[in-house]
């Protein structure tokens, strides 16, 4: 093999976007047996038939952004990390790019803007191309072009018997439409083919409200996610009390696609409140990224979770004030931040074509928020109480969103908590579907048993 593993001595003396990094401290403090470092498909297949013949687990690293530690690596097994294979190549009719699953968004942006050309993505640099468009991928362009996942034309996939497998629709049809919403749960990811279009700069950015905006705030969010027939505009919502004194400030992140609609009219609810401060400008769409990695700092202990909600305003302000009761009772935590996440789902964002998607998302249902969680803290003596705190968060919206009738089972698969049962939530038609493409190329069952750590198709996982 022509592989190279390293020692937790010496990645500590590699630069943070190296081997060594996880966003979430949790994942960092995970000790692997063996780490290896692959430089190519090759040495990826060579390693999972070792990993298979001497019966280990092993754990896949490329980013490093999964939010819960096992999923990245693996406690006395074998990580894999992929942050080698990071060539990035545009085709010569510009309508496509390859990327090794090492990638960060950061580093394609970058390549793709010598081009003139962009894709659908990633909103954070460092966030893994491979990982977030596994699990579904909301973009600054998703209502316009779909989710990252249904934007990938080809997948090169090692399965647990160490093939290699080059995934198209119209070579593995099955296969194809499993690894949009389900692709970590079938094998190793090593290469993607994503579309690409001309993309110059954007407009976007973060401006951020005062407690006392708060009922604009939800009134502008929920008009907005209902009326919005703009599909170059984008936005979500962040609520954060970091005093945690029951004094939130709401942080709207908006963009607009086209560079001379600096005053998208879609947003004009918003621009009317007066913002605390306000970082909205015409940029390139990896200023936008980089601004946004800013503002998520790695190396914090981490928790997050989702669930999906029918965007209803009485809905939204409820889990608002659920979510101020919960923090309330983090209040003495040493460096506790908590964030919670209004993420739209709109039906502009299901797929452009006829292969359609695992997540199991219908016109019908929409539109849907998606509400996570993402909260962090610095001392481990809080992980206990935290989590706890967590899931009665995650309880108690749940029960009062189905007694009002706007619960929706789907949960997003890059913000869910490894606990969850995340193909459950894709409907138990599309779990059967996925279960079945999965016995059929991996009959010995061998890839759940192998890589226990993350949120298995079966509803159950070790983490």
């Amino acid at each position: 093999m022509s592989s190279a593993a390293t020692t937790d001595a010496g990645r500590k003396a590699v630069s943070k976007y190296g081997t060594d990094f996880y966003f979430i401290a949790q994942s960092s403090q995970i000790v692997p047996a063996c780490r290896v470092l692959p430089i190519n498909v090759t040495d990826v297949s060579e390693t999972i038939k070792i990993v298979r013949e001497t019966g280990a687990t092993f754990a896949v690293k490329a980013g490093g952004h999964c939010p819960y530690p096992s999923g990245t690596n693996a406690e006395n097994g074998i990580t894999i990390d992929l942050s080698r294979l990071k060539d990035i190549t545009v085709s010569d009719n510009r309508k496509s790019v390859a990327v090794g699953a090492g990638c960060r968004f950061g580093e394609l942006y970058q390549k793709l803007e010598a081009h003139g050309l962009g894709c659908v993505g990633g909103r954070i640099s460092s966030v893994g191309v491979s990982g977030l468009t596994m699990g579904g991928g909301i973009s600054f362009f998703s209502s316009e072009r779909g989710l990252a996942c249904d934007n990938v034309i080809s997948y090169e996939l090692v399965l647990a018997n160490g093939e290699v497998l080059n995934i198209t629709k119209k070579s593995l049809p099955d296969l194809f439409w499993g690894m949009r919403g389900a692709g970590i749960t079938f094998g190793i990811v090593t290469r993607l083919e994503l579309k690409t279009f001309d993309l110059g700069e954007i407009w976007g950015g973060a401006s951020a409200f005062a407690h006392e905006h708060e009922t604009a705030i939800f009134d502008a969010f929920n008009k907005f996610v209902h009326t919005n027939q703009d599909p170059l505009a984008e936005a979500f919502l962040l609520v954060t009390d970091m005093a945690r004194d029951g004094n939130s400030v709401y942080t709207m992140v908006m963009s607009h696609s086209n560079p001379q609609s600096e005053n998208p009219p879609a947003f004009d609810d918003f621009k009317r409140l007066t913002p605390l401060f306000s970082s909205t400008q015409t940029r390139t769409l990896k200023n936008f990224c980089d601004e946004m990695d800013s503002q998520n700092e790695s190396g914090f202990r981490y928790r997050t979770t989702s669930m999906s909600v029918k965007c209803h305003l009485s809905t939204l302000r409820q889990i608002a004030a659920i979510h101020d009761e919960s923090v309330a009772l983090l209040k003495d935590c040493a460096g506790f931040v908590p964030y919670l996440l209004y993420q739209p789902l709109l039906e502009a964002m299901l797929p452009k074509d006829d292969v359609g998607n695992a997540l199991g998302i219908k016109p019908e249902d929409m539109p849907l928020i998606d509400i996570s969680l993402l909260w962090r803290w610095t001392d481990i003596q809080h992980d206990k109480h935290i989590s706890q705190v967590a899931d009665q968060f995650v309880e108690k919206v749940e029960k009062a969103t189905r007694a009002n009738g706007t619960f929706h089972r789907y949960q997003y698969l890059n913000y869910a908590a490894g606990h969850q049962d995340v193909y459950g939530g894709y409907g138990e038609e599309n779990r059967k579907r996925l279960l079945e493409i999965s016995s059929k190329y991996d009959p010995d069952g061998l890839m759940p048993k192998l890589r226990p750590g993350i949120i298995q198709l079966s509803g159950s996982q070790k983490v």
